[in-house]
């Protein structure tokens, strides 16, 4: 397991001129260790320029990020070894695969670690399996792939270097509710057993209530809320006011209650939508 934590970051693009942003402001979060956490936030609010730090690809221009305690930053040259510790998913990553065949593209960040052979694919074999890829398909070009394959093996290529953070850029971005449902559903069984931090951005509400332990709300370039998913989704007010929004099931019930129906109003997902309704419908059987 592992934990990233911003202090007081702040991040400006072309500083000292008259382009000058500041894409973050005084920014401080802990991404706890072994859950799922769910990035979101409007357009400009900030999310992909903390993805990009995080990892190093970025350095704040003020402030502290620590991976376990350590200042990433304390020696520059070693910022490589932090890529290998926390990965990233980029958004559609099919587009950066390249290698010949889907076992070679898998391997190609473990092979980079100097790893054994047998590591290597011990690790591709475990990666695959978590993203949905069979046997079948190691020996094929990626390229022959669907979309959706693609995207599987782009993001079990970071698995494989067992990182002990895995951030995703909306990782079921134009996919199918199928195709979501699967990509998403391997990302969290590979948390649950493997006790990795991942932290996940998306601009849909019902991924994040389904599939995060934990929101960060991004707005203005800072943090407007953090907590768990069901005291982020039940403040739907607050999340409206910045632009957001809550899943339509959320609104649905709060639509019920506003009819008289003694339902709960703070529903997120469909599975606990269900369990609401069946048993508001106990209820009213019992009370005739």
């Amino acid at each position: 397991m592992a934990e990233l934590t911003l202090k007081d970051v702040s991040y400006i693009y072309s500083a000292g001129t008259p382009f000058e942003k500041k894409a973050l402001d005084n920014v401080n979060i802990s991404f706890k260790s072994g859950v799922i956490t769910g990035l979101i936030g409007h357009t400009g609010s900030g999310k992909s320029t903390l993805v990009q730090l995080l990892n190093g690809l970025l350095e704040p221009t003020e402030g502290t990020i620590l991976l376990d305690g350590e200042d990433i930053w304390k020696n520059p040259k070693d910022i490589t070894s932090v890529r290998f510790k926390v990965g990233l998913v980029m958004q559609y990553p099919e587009y950066q695969l390249f290698e010949e065949t889907v076992r070679k593209d898998i391997a190609y960040g473990p092979t980079n670690m100097k790893l054994e052979k047998e590591e290597i694919e011990k690790r591709v074999s475990e990666a695959a399996f978590f993203c949905g890829i069979t046997d079948e398909y190691f020996d094929k070009s990626p390229f022959d792939l669907s979309g959706g394959q693609k995207r599987r093996v782009a993001i079990a290529g970071v698995m494989a270097m067992k990182p002990g953070i895995l951030i995703l850029d909306e990782p079921a971005a134009g996919l199918d509710p199928i195709g979501r449902e699967e990509i998403l559903g391997g990302i969290r069984t590979f948390q649950r057993q493997t006790g990795t931090t991942v932290i996940i951005v998306s601009h849909s509400m019902e991924d994040m209530a389904v599939y995060c332990d934990e929101i960060v709300v991004m707005n203005k370039a800072s943090v407007y809320m953090q907590g768990k998913t069901s005291d982020i989704f039940a403040q739907s007010d607050k999340l409206i006011e910045v632009g957001l929004d809550v899943p339509q099931i959320t609104h649905l019930f709060k639509k019920m209650r506003s009819m008289g129906l003694n339902v709960p109003e703070n529903v997120f997902t469909v599975d606990s939508a269900i369990k609401a309704t069946l048993l508001a419908l106990e209820k009213r059987g019992g009370a005739r």
